[in-house]
């Protein structure tokens, strides 16, 4: 089967191009050092945070930074945990510094010799500005959760790109970790998906993805072999 190269592709940003885990886990555990607590697991109160943030932002639009600082905040105090609203507000404020994975700007640009590149992405203008800004790539379109009054998992985000970036759904491959937020999405419109799946987890049965990856690296791979096929 011939497989036709995408004319544009959309990615998720945190998770997918910059490391998320790492950052928010790295920010919980020196919140939690400054109160001497040195043994949380920090893995687990990430997944809870996840939980209650994904829960939280189907109710109704709310800027991310407010986000960020009311699900930290639930987080925590549902785990028993000390912190101030300070912690909040820095957590809130450190996203757009979060560093990328150490294969992804070369992938990215590998990527716009053959298609172009755009981002939609649960955050604010703000912040995905900071974070493109440090990355250092050129994306063809930037879609927030603040333009589309909405975060993923509603279809807003990827119907104005593909308005934005001139595709329909046929002409159009979806990039991003987070299965609820990207994949079932973009399979819900007849988009492509490409599920990055960094840590082996695993998905639901129901659902299935058009592409499996480890890496952006491995994605820029297949999608040269498409430029190269046709």
């Amino acid at each position: 089967m011939t497989l036709l190269l995408p004319k544009a592709i959309t990615f998720d940003c945190y998770g997918t191009i910059i490391d998320w885990d790492r950052a928010v886990q790295h920010y919980f555990e020196n919140v939690l050092a400054q109160y001497d607590i040195n043994n949380a697991d920090v893995v687990a109160l990430q997944k809870h945070w996840e939980n209650i943030q994904f829960t939280y932002i189907q109710d109704h639009y709310r800027p991310y930074k407010e986000v960020l600082k009311h699900t930290m905040a639930m987080a925590f105090r549902e785990y028993g945990y000390p912190f101030s609203t300070d912690d909040c507000i820095a957590f809130s404020e450190s996203m757009g510094n979060w560093a990328p994975f150490p294969e992804a700007k070369e992938a990215l640009l590998e990527l716009k010799k053959f298609t172009k590149i755009a981002l939609i992405t649960n955050t604010d203008d703000a912040i995905i500005d900071k974070t493109v800004k440090h990355l250092g790539i050129d994306f063809d379109e930037i879609i927030t959760a603040e333009q589309a009054g909405v975060y993923k998992a509603n279809h807003r985000g990827f119907e104005m790109a593909m308005e934005r970036l001139g595709v329909d759904c046929s002409e159009l491959l979806h990039v991003g970790f987070g299965f609820k937020y990207d994949v079932v999405p973009a399979n819900e419109l007849g988009i492509k998906s490409c599920w990055v799946n960094r840590y082996g987890e695993v998905r639901p049965a129901n659902v299935k993805e058009t592409f499996l990856v480890g890496d952006i690296a491995t994605l820029a791979l297949l999608v040269k072999g498409m430029a190269y096929s046709t």
